[in-house]
């Protein structure tokens, strides 16, 4: 008796490295990678996330998606030693294109060098811009992206300056963050992809495709995220919050 063939089903899998998960956590920051992990899951994609502190070894080239969250000052110097050690790795993921997002104050580690009150500090320099610590910032955001309005929360005391790369949100009186390729840096604080599902929607979106162009995506249930969103959203408007 011939055995029936059965067609094997591709799996697609994707790799997200959480970088200094227990120094760069500050505000529920995980909840941007549990966000994703959930959603490209949902996809019927298999997720391997590394949770990577100082002393792991780090193969960035590995990653589809790296992730870094805010930090205390002291913690953001520790994670800035380390990083040094890999500058030509992330050199080349940015230049190439990989996945990056950086919230809260970690984005500053890619510019040219931190200016705090005390003491400079070179950084990566694989961006073009720096960074000069001054008064401290604290409330709620609420600015345009493309045609979403992006709502956050910001805590940071260091300002972005001399920036020659592109804001990665800009609207008639301020920009925010970073972007290159597909490096996206913001002082927005928090679980970003949480509060703004028409974010992961496009990120898991593009990490899907971008590994398999004829991936069959399916919409995904993001009602939760979107009410939540759609509250949050009302609040600020009435509350003129920019």
């Amino acid at each position: 008796m011939s055995k029936k063939k059965t067609k094997k089903i591709k799996t697609l899998k994707l790799r997200i490295g959480f970088f200094y998960h227990d120094l760069l956590n500050l505000y529920g920051d995980s909840g941007n990678v549990r966000a994703l992990a959930f959603h490209l899951r949902e996809q019927g994609i298999e997720v391997q996330i590394d949770r990577l502190a100082l002393e792991d070894p780090k193969d960035i080239a590995s990653y589809d998606w790296i992730y870094m969250g805010s930090g205390v000052e002291r913690s953001l110097i520790l994670a800035l030693t380390d990083l040094r050690k890999y500058k030509a790795e992330f050199e080349k993921a940015i230049e190439g294109g990989t996945y990056i997002l950086t919230t809260g104050n970690s984005f500053e580690l890619f510019g040219k060098e931190i200016r705090m009150p005390n003491k400079t500090y070179p950084c990566l320099g694989l961006l073009d811009f720096s960074t000069e610590y001054k008064a401290r910032t604290v409330h709620d955001l609420l600015l345009p992206y493309g045609e979403e309005q992006l709502v956050g929360f910001e805590n940071h005391s260091g300002v972005t300056v001399e920036n020659k790369e592109t804001p990665f949100l800009r609207s008639e009186d301020r920009q925010e963050g970073v972007t290159k390729n597909h490096f996206t840096g913001t002082y927005t604080v928090g679980p970003l992809l949480v509060r703004n599902p028409f974010l992961c929607r496009e990120l898991v979106k593009n990490l899907i495709l971008t590994k398999d162009p004829n991936y069959p995506l399916t919409e995904g249930d993001y009602t939760v995220e979107e009410e939540a969103y759609a509250n949050s959203l009302n609040w600020m408007t009435e509350t003129k919050l920019s």
